[in-house]
Protein backbone atom coordinates (compact mmCIF):
# COMPACT_ATOMS: atom_id res chain seq x y z
CA UNK A 1 0.00 0.00 0.00
CA UNK A 2 1.01 3.41 -0.79
CA UNK A 3 0.75 5.90 1.85
CA UNK A 4 -0.88 8.98 1.28
CA UNK A 5 0.39 12.40 0.45
CA UNK A 6 1.04 14.55 3.46
CA UNK A 7 0.72 18.93 2.94
CA UNK A 8 3.69 20.05 4.10
CA UNK A 9 5.60 17.66 2.67
CA UNK A 10 7.80 18.40 -0.92
CA UNK A 11 7.69 14.40 -2.09
CA UNK A 12 4.73 13.54 -4.14
CA UNK A 13 4.11 10.05 -2.84
CA UNK A 14 5.56 9.75 0.31
CA UNK A 15 7.21 6.48 2.43
CA UNK A 16 5.34 5.19 5.02
CA UNK A 17 8.67 5.99 7.28
CA UNK A 18 7.81 9.47 6.73
CA UNK A 19 5.06 9.49 8.95
CA UNK A 20 6.90 7.19 11.67
CA UNK A 21 9.62 10.62 11.28
CA UNK A 22 6.59 13.00 11.90
CA UNK A 23 5.91 11.72 15.20
CA UNK A 24 9.53 11.85 16.51
CA UNK A 25 9.44 14.85 14.68
CA UNK A 26 7.17 16.19 17.50
CA UNK A 27 9.34 15.66 20.24
CA UNK A 28 8.18 11.88 20.77
CA UNK A 29 11.37 9.54 21.47
CA UNK A 30 10.16 6.25 18.58
CA UNK A 31 7.05 6.06 16.99
CA UNK A 32 5.78 3.33 14.79
CA UNK A 33 2.88 2.10 12.11
CA UNK A 34 2.09 -1.16 11.79
CA UNK A 35 -1.16 -2.88 9.62
CA UNK A 36 -4.11 -3.68 11.10
CA UNK A 37 -5.03 -6.77 9.46
CA UNK A 38 -1.81 -8.84 10.14
CA UNK A 39 0.51 -6.44 12.46
CA UNK A 40 2.64 -5.89 9.39
CA UNK A 41 5.29 -3.27 10.49
CA UNK A 42 5.11 -0.46 7.49
CA UNK A 43 7.51 1.87 9.61
CA UNK A 44 9.48 2.58 12.40
CA UNK A 45 11.86 4.83 13.92
CA UNK A 46 15.87 3.59 14.18
CA UNK A 47 15.71 3.53 17.98
CA UNK A 48 12.41 1.35 18.32
CA UNK A 49 12.66 -1.99 19.26
CA UNK A 50 8.85 -3.18 19.17
CA UNK A 51 7.95 -6.07 17.26
CA UNK A 52 4.99 -7.00 15.22
CA UNK A 53 4.84 -9.79 17.62
CA UNK A 54 4.04 -7.40 20.42
CA UNK A 55 1.38 -5.37 18.39
CA UNK A 56 -0.43 -9.05 17.67
CA UNK A 57 -1.02 -9.27 21.49
CA UNK A 58 -1.88 -5.51 22.04
CA UNK A 59 -4.39 -5.20 19.15
CA UNK A 60 -5.86 -7.72 21.04
CA UNK A 61 -5.71 -6.44 24.37
CA UNK A 62 -7.29 -3.47 22.39
CA UNK A 63 -10.01 -5.52 20.83
CA UNK A 64 -10.80 -6.68 24.35
CA UNK A 65 -10.23 -3.47 25.91
CA UNK A 66 -8.17 -4.75 28.42
CA UNK A 67 -6.98 -3.28 31.41
CA UNK A 68 -3.83 -5.71 32.28
CA UNK A 69 -0.56 -5.22 31.84
CA UNK A 70 1.04 -4.80 28.06
CA UNK A 71 4.46 -5.08 26.28
CA UNK A 72 5.82 -3.41 23.48
CA UNK A 73 9.78 -2.83 22.97
CA UNK A 74 10.53 -5.29 25.20
CA UNK A 75 8.90 -3.42 28.35
CA UNK A 76 5.46 -3.89 30.56
CA UNK A 77 3.41 -0.72 30.30
CA UNK A 78 0.20 -0.37 32.53
CA UNK A 79 -3.05 -0.01 31.15
CA UNK A 80 -4.30 3.56 31.70
CA UNK A 81 -6.83 4.05 29.30
CA UNK A 82 -8.22 1.16 26.12
CA UNK A 83 -11.79 2.21 24.43
CA UNK A 84 -10.83 -0.60 22.04
CA UNK A 85 -9.42 2.40 18.97
CA UNK A 86 -7.34 4.11 21.21
CA UNK A 87 -4.62 2.93 23.86
CA UNK A 88 -2.31 4.93 26.75
CA UNK A 89 -0.13 3.14 28.74
CA UNK A 90 2.52 3.90 31.36
CA UNK A 91 5.69 2.82 32.53
CA UNK A 92 7.50 5.39 35.26
CA UNK A 93 8.30 8.35 33.85
CA UNK A 94 7.64 6.97 29.72
CA UNK A 95 4.44 5.93 28.07
CA UNK A 96 2.97 4.54 24.82
CA UNK A 97 0.14 5.69 22.47
CA UNK A 98 -1.55 3.23 20.31
CA UNK A 99 -4.56 4.62 18.14
CA UNK A 100 -5.97 2.92 15.32
CA UNK A 101 -6.79 3.83 11.86
CA UNK A 102 -8.98 2.49 9.06
CA UNK A 103 -5.99 0.06 8.02
CA UNK A 104 -3.20 0.59 10.33
CA UNK A 105 -2.17 1.44 13.96
CA UNK A 106 0.02 4.08 14.99
CA UNK A 107 2.40 3.96 17.85
CA UNK A 108 4.20 6.50 19.78
CA UNK A 109 6.07 6.10 22.63
CA UNK A 110 7.76 8.73 25.18
CA UNK A 111 9.95 9.28 27.83
CA UNK A 112 10.52 11.89 30.40
CA UNK A 113 11.96 14.68 27.99
CA UNK A 114 8.06 14.44 26.42
CA UNK A 115 4.45 15.30 28.37
CA UNK A 116 1.96 12.36 27.64
CA UNK A 117 -0.64 14.69 26.15
CA UNK A 118 1.98 16.19 23.33
CA UNK A 119 2.39 12.28 22.40
CA UNK A 120 -1.01 11.54 22.33
CA UNK A 121 -1.81 14.73 20.31
CA UNK A 122 0.85 13.57 17.74
CA UNK A 123 0.08 9.69 17.48
CA UNK A 124 -3.71 10.71 17.21
CA UNK A 125 -3.60 13.17 14.92
CA UNK A 126 -1.58 11.17 12.32
CA UNK A 127 -4.29 8.06 12.91
CA UNK A 128 -6.93 10.83 11.95
CA UNK A 129 -5.00 12.29 9.28
CA UNK A 130 -5.03 8.34 7.97
CA UNK A 131 -8.78 7.59 8.37
CA UNK A 132 -9.49 10.98 6.45
CA UNK A 133 -7.23 9.51 3.56
CA UNK A 134 -8.75 6.49 3.47
CA UNK A 135 -5.82 4.76 5.38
Amino acid sequence: QSPPTTPGFTQRNMSWQAYADQITQQGIANAALYGLDNAAEWAKSANNTGTSAEIQKILQHMSSQGTGRFTYGGRDFITLRNDGNVLYGKLGADGITCAKSGKALVVGVYDKNSQPGQCNNAVENMSNYLVENGY
